[in-house]
């Protein structure tokens, strides 16, 4: 089997370390050598050929994609659609991954998969529209939403509440 994990951030670095210890090919995608928001992007994809691509290159946040929409949008739906084109052209799976924020609130209990969503911020909007963009291109995909992703290295939540608390001494948290 061979994967393609499409960014190397804190969820490609990891990726990366686990599918190192496992006997399959990988390859790792990243910038500045390799640009998503490209349409050649399709090309490269179909041209590698691999089984699986890991969609995890994204832009993360959410603040700042307030402020500029347009590059939130290219990185995390015009990428993935350009990953998707590739991916069916040569017959791979995508895995994209995409947030909790494409929903609204709390209904009550969990979300399932069908539920309505309703993206408020520009971040939400962005992901939601790389859900639509794969899921139009591409038959063979899963799409993973996930909330804060925390690990070794990054700027993760736990990683933020501790420097906070360290800097403040005190911090309010909304859950």
């Amino acid at each position: 089997m061979h994967v393609l994990i499409v960014g190397d951030g804190q969820l490609g670095s990891a990726l990366k370390q686990v599918y190192t210890a496992k006997p399959v090919q990988i390859t790792v995608w990243a910038q500045p050598v390799f640009d998503i928001t490209q349409p050649a992007v399709a090309d490269q994809v179909a041209d590698l050929a691999p089984d699986v691509v890991i969609n995890a290159a994204a832009w993360t946040n959410v603040d700042g994609a307030e402020s500029n929409p347009d590059g939130a949008y290219a990185v995390n739906a015009l990428g993935p659609k350009y990953l998707a084109e590739g991916c069916a052209r040569c017959g791979a799976a995508l895995v994209y991954v995409s947030t909790n924020e494409v929903f609204a609130g709390a209904p009550g209990r969990s979300y399932r998969e069908y539920d309505q969503t309703s993206a408020s911020s520009a971040y939400a909007r962005s992901k939601l529209a790389g859900e639509v963009a794969v899921a139009a291109a591409l038959r063979e995909l899963y799409i993973v939403r996930v909330s804060w992703l925390f690990g070794a290295g990054g700027a993760n939540f736990p990683a933020k509440i501790i420097a906070g608390a360290d800097r403040l001494g005190a911090l309010r948290v909304v859950a």
